[in-house]
């Protein structure tokens, strides 16, 4: 289960670096804990920041609304149809490529 969540989290990082949030601007996420869960709740905080040497890029990346929910459907029905990661992993790598073709177009 704690391998499902990181992948989520790994794929959520992949979302906003897709999306174009190149610029230095933190994310938050938070995460209550469960009911019956021994975790305690968390907060996941994402900074991306340009490296040295490194081109600004040169515009930002804007998705239209309907093409960010065909990623929110694609990505939630991946999410119910995994069983376990490598094809959690692979439906997310399409999810992407869909997208980055929708983008192209």
């Amino acid at each position: 289960m704690k391998t499902i969540a990181i992948s989520g989290l790994a794929a959520v990082a992949c979302l906003l670096g897709a999306l174009g949030t190149a610029q230095a601007q933190p994310s938050e996420y938070s995460f209550p804990s469960q009911d019956g869960s021994k975790s305690p709740p968390s907060t996941l905080r994402i900074t991306e920041q340009q490296q040295p040497g490194e081109a600004a890029p040169s515009s930002e990346i804007r998705d239209t609304p309907e093409s960010v929910s065909q990623y929110q459907r694609c990505r939630n029905q991946v999410d119910r149809e995994a069983i376990n990661n490598a094809q959690l992993q692979a439906g997310v790598v399409a999810c992407l490529q869909a997208l980055e073709a929708r983008r192209a177009r």
